[in-house]
């Protein structure tokens, strides 16, 4: 597998319609660990949408606006 033992962040997976839903899926069976971010209101798109993914996965909340999300973002991931 491709992606075997890496842990990759994706952002923008709103539906399973969604390229980034599509990529978060593809480098699942590709062997990687996937973790999806999301902020605010539309986190709850996301919660939904990641059950649609062929294994369960970490969200984290993550505003880019934000400095301070921004810089505890390595830590978390």
């Amino acid at each position: 597998m491709l992606l075997s033992g890496k842990r990759i962040l994706v952002t923008g997976v709103l539906n399973d319609a969604s390229i980034a839903f599509s990529v978060a899926k593809r480098a699942q069976e590709e062997g990687a660990e996937v973790v999806l971010s999301s902020f605010g209101r539309i986190m709850r798109l996301t919660e939904r949408t990641a059950k649609r993914l062929p294994e369960e996965v970490e969200i984290v909340e993550l505003d880019v606006s934000n400095a301070s999300d921004v810089d505890a973002l390595a830590e978390r991931v």
